[in-house]
C-alpha cells in the first residue's frame, strides 16, 4: 500500500543527454551535493570549539555524540528533535561563523559550476532534509544562492536571536516529495541532483538523474537504479551545457 506521498509522482526512467540538457528545472539535495558533507553534523561539531566559553562541555560532548550516530545513520528518526534540543539558545551568529567556515568547502571550481547552470538558464531550487538557515548561509558565504530561487528545508525558530527549536518540513526523505509539489515542479520534466539514499524519493522519478558520487564508490548502485554519475560539480556541466545569464535569487 502506497502513502500519500508515494502516489505524488509515478517511478520514471532517466532519460538520454540530449534530452536532460533541454530539461529546465533542477532540483539540487544540499548536504553531501553541493557542500560534500553533512552542515549539521558540522554544526554539532562546532560546539566541541566552544566548549570553554559557550557552548559547555555537557552540550559539547553531546553535540559530538550525535554527529557521530548521525554519521552512521542510527537516528534517522529522533535526530532532529536531539538536534534542535543539543542547539537550543545557541545565538545565531553562531550559524554565521559555522556557515562562513564550511563555505570554503564548496570550492571555487564547484561555484563555477553552479553557476555555469544558472548562466544556461536553469532555474535551480535545493531541497533538503537539513536546516534551512544553515544551507541558506552557506550559500551566501559561497557566493552562489543568487543561482537559486528557491530553497526547501527545515528552519529554526528563534527567540532573542538565540534557537528555540525547528520546524520540520522535510523530515525524512519522502517529505522531499511533498516539498517539489509544493513548488508546482513536475518531476517527470525534472533533473534531481543528489548523493544518496535520501534522495531516492527524487531521483527514481525524476526525467534525469544525477548522483554525485566524489568518492567514485556508488558507480554501481547507481547502474542498478539508472542514475547518471558526476564525480564533481564540473561534470554536471558537461553533461548538460553552460553559458547565458544568472536567475534571480531566493530568500526567506
Amino acid at each position: 500500500m502506497q502513502t500519500k506521498t508515494q502516489e505524488l509522482y509515478p517511478l520514471t526512467k532517466s532519460q538520454d543527454a540530449g534530452t536532460c540538457a533541454a530539461l529546465t528545472d533542477i532540483i539540487w539535495d544540499f548536504d553531501g551535493t553541493i557542500l560534500p558533507f553533512d552542515s549539521e553534523q558540522a554544526l554539532l561539531r562546532s560546539l566541541w570549539q566552544q566548549r570553554r566559553h559557550r557552548a559547555g562541555v555537557a552540550r559539547a560532548l553531546f553535540g559530538r555524540l550525535l554527529a557521530w550516530a548521525d554519521e552512521r545513520n542510527y537516528l534517522e528518526g529522533p535526530f532532529k528533535r536531539l538536534y534542535a534540543f543539543c542547539l537550543h539558545g545557541l545565538p545565531v551568529t553562531e550559524l554565521d561563523t559555522v556557515a562562513e567556515e564550511i563555505a570554503h568547502h564548496i570550492v571555487p571550481a564547484e561555484r563555477l559550476a553552479i553557476r555555469a547552470l544558472a548562466r544556461v538558464g536553469k532555474r535551480m531550487v535545493v531541497v533538503s532534509c537539513g536546516t534551512g538557515d544553515l544551507s541558506q548561509r552557506v550559500l551566501q558565504c559561497a557566493g552562489v544562492s543568487d543561482c537559486f530561487v528557491a530553497l526547501e528545508a527545515n528552519w529554526f525558530t528563534f527567540w532573542q536571536n538565540r534557537i528555540t527549536g525547528i520546524d520540520l518540513h522535510i523530515h525524512l526523505p519522502h517529505d522531499k516529495l511533498e516539498a517539489v509539489a509544493r513548488l508546482g515542479i513536475d518531476l517527470a520534466n525534472a533533473i534531481v541532483i543528489g548523493d544518496g539514499v535520501t534522495d531516492m524519493p527524487l531521483l527514481d522519478r525524476a526525467a534525469c538523474a544525477i548522483l554525485v558520487d566524489r568518492r567514485g564508490k556508488k558507480a554501481t548502485w547507481a547502474a542498478t537504479r539508472g542514475y547518471r554519475v558526476a564525480r564533481s560539480l564540473a561534470e554536471i556541466v558537461t553533461l548538460l551545457g553552460a553559458t547565458g545569464e544568472s536567475s534571480a535569487p531566493f530568500g526567506r
